[in-house]
């Protein structure tokens, strides 16, 4: 059967007719990458703070795939921001965490595939954050596979997320000083889910 793709509005319709339910924030996904967070820390380059993330990413497939892996960070102060390669402060993190060989970037690692099973060192590097944010929300996108379907057999495209939350201690001087502690993990769907194919009667 060809697939059909609804705008939102229609789906929200949709189920209210149909009676079906969309799927849950906390149903689990279809997961095609494990994520593992390291340190969320700075580095002094060009004598400013450039703060990153370190990360592993495992290819939780049977055969091998490309991550499609796109890190950001939101803070409580209305800021974003994306994940930019800076050589300085890449070479300065891995000096900092004895990193042989240096780190990978996240683009790097969108462009070669892995193997089923296999696993790459990463760095995620967000630059200067915002002096008077406290709150860092990190969020992970490409982890999951964006099709799903229901106990009912609906198909839905859905953008699954992993969210980490950061805290960072003390006030708006030296905050290159204050440590970054993770607090809270959870996933959720980033945008409402879209009905590709009902169920057949």
């Amino acid at each position: 059967m060809k697939r059909i793709l609804f705008s939102a509005v229609a789906v929200v319709g949709l189920i209210a007719v149909a009676g079906m339910s969309a799927p849950s924030a906390d149903a689990a996904g279809i997961r095609l990458m494990n994520f593992t967070a390291g340190e969320m820390d700075n580095a002094i380059s060009n004598g400013q703070a450039s703060y990153y993330l370190t990360y592993t990413v495992e290819n939780a497939r049977d055969e091998a795939a490309r991550p499609k892996l796109r890190v950001e960070v939101r803070t409580e102060t209305d800021k974003t921001y994306g994940d930019r390669y800076d050589a300085a402060a890449s070479k300065a993190a891995a000096a900092a965490n004895k990193q042989k060989g240096g780190y990978s970037s996240t683009t790097q690692i969108r462009g070669a595939d892995l193997a089923a099973g296999a696993s790459k060192d990463g760095l995620a590097q967000f630059g200067r954050i915002d002096p008077n944010a406290d709150y860092l929300e990190v969020r992970v996108y490409g982890l999951f596979d964006p099709i799903t379907r229901d106990p009912k057999g609906n198909l839905y495209s859905e953008n699954r997320v992993l969210v980490l939350n950061y805290r960072r201690y003390g006030d708006e001087y030296n905050r290159q000083d204050d440590a970054i502690t993770l607090v809270s993990t959870k996933e959720i769907l980033d945008g409402d889910p879209v009905l590709l194919q009902a169920a057949e009667e």
